[in-house]
């Protein structure tokens, strides 16, 4: 048993060196990503938004993206219904920033597709029908806060014709902490190892794609039938030989707290997801998480038994320990790139940096639950209403949350509309 555990340690040991220099190779992309000059790609672009209830933070979220330092650009906020409560905050700060062109638009119920998608397709509809000069179209998420240049340097890379998509990514900040906030923070920041010049994929709540690509791949239609807006994309760019490029200064704060159980539902959640739209990720996921958990915890209970026994392998010893400083190290890594990158947010990550260095071991036992989790269903609960992902490319919506009854008949017609539009632009 001792030899086995060895042979599966040196293994292990080569894993956690190799997942060391991603991270070093992701620092380093990372922290010496040169800015484009002035000069610089910047044409008239919309960011589609879609959102759904009042996060944390989300006038502030929202406020941040009418403030971006950027020549020429326009927002579509997208909400299922009228009844949602962000669509009056929404109204709100549309009339307060009348400078900024913004537009509020109601998609109804989806149908066979993710209500996310839904929203975007009926953004995607309104922008076709009220401006046909933007050539580049970005999407963020309503809980997430984007720089002054997000915009700016999300676009920029676009005007090299070679990258079909440039992306983001989210890094959770905990508010008031917690032990499921922590492990959250941590099992989100293991993915920044597929970002880079060449990235496996993209995230939807910080991306941006030329118009011109995303009418030639007919993502519409792509995304007819799908859930998953980012990693169908994603799928769709791949298949055209484009890059997609991450852009280290788009990575973007999310101020979010989860208690265990929400821990468990969201991760185990996110790996279903991953095991329809991209199986690759998920049976490497399975495998290396597997080797971990299997070796590192096998070993080291091994070792407490061993030294009860009198009996102590110093090779496992060794092994073990050399993974647990690689695994630190990597969290450190991360860390390092997440303070430099979110600079208003730097003392709050930094109060934390323990957890990224400390937890991976954790993780790791979390990872393996979501993947055991997610082989059993392709059915989730996201935003309340629930899906059941037959395909990438079909999806049938299984329930939705009981609507609050309507006494006012006004109110009745308004949420037979498939769709409505607020403005506070001069546009017809």
């Amino acid at each position: 048993m001792e030899t086995v555990l060895i042979v599966l340690a040196s293994i292990l040991f080569l894993q956690s060196l190799l997942a060391l220099g991603a991270a070093l190779r992701f620092s380093r992309y990372s922290l010496h990503h040169a800015r484009l000059r002035p000069n610089r790609y910047q044409p008239k672009s919309v960011v589609i938004v879609p959102c759904k209830g009042l996060e944390h933070d989300f006038e502030e979220n929202v406020r941040a993206l009418f403030a971006q330092d950027y020549r020429d650009y326009e927002i579509i906020f997208v909400t299922e219904s009228e009844n949602d409560p962000a669509y009056p905050v929404l109204s709100r700060l549309i009339k307060n920033y009348s400078r900024r062109p913004g537009w509020l638009v109601v998609a109804g119920e989806a149908k066979g597709r993710g209500q996310k998608v839904h929203n975007l397709l009926a953004a995607m509809d309104m922008l076709n029908s009220i401006d046909r000069r933007a050539e580049v179209i970005a999407f963020a998420d309503s809980d997430a806060r984007p720089s002054k240049q997000w915009l700016s340097e999300l676009v920029a890379p676009l005007g090299d014709k070679r990258i079909g998509v440039t992306t983001g990514f989210r890094w959770y900040v905990p508010v008031r902490g917690g032990l499921g906030s922590l492990l959250l923070t941590v099992w989100n920041s293991s993915a920044l190892s597929l970002l880079g010049e060449r990235s496996s994929f993209a995230w939807g709540g910080s991306m941006a794609i030329r118009r011109e690509s995303f009418d030639r791949l007919n993502i519409k239609q792509v995304w007819n039938g799908a859930l998953s807006d980012d990693y169908a994309l994603s799928a769709a760019i791949h298949g055209s030989r484009q890059r997609i490029k991450f852009v280290p200064h788009c990575l973007v704060a999310s101020h979010a707290d989860a208690s265990l159980a929400e821990l468990l539902e969201f991760s185990t959640r996110q790996m279903r997801i991953t095991r329809i739209y991209a199986p690759r990720i998920w049976q490497l996921a399975g495998i290396s998480h597997g080797l971990y958990n299997l070796t590192f915890w096998g070993g080291l209970v091994w070792l407490i038994a061993a030294a009860f026994l009198g009996k102590l392998s110093f090779a496992l010893a060794l092994l073990l320990t050399g993974v647990f400083l690689m695994g630190a190290t990597t969290g450190w890594t991360r860390v390092l790139v997440a303070t430099q990158l979110l600079a208003a947010n730097r003392a709050r990550i930094h109060k934390i940096w323990w957890a990224y260095v400390l937890l991976g071991p954790i993780v790791s036992i979390l990872y393996i639950y979501n993947i055991i989790a997610s082989a059993w269903s392709n059915r989730i609960v996201w935003r309340g209403i629930g899906y059941e992902m037959i395909s990438p490319g079909e999806t049938n919506v299984l329930h939705r949350p009981q609507a609050r009854p309507q006494s006012d008949p006004a109110s009745r017609s308004q949420r037979k509309r498939k769709a409505s539009v607020r403005s506070s632009s001069s546009k017809p």
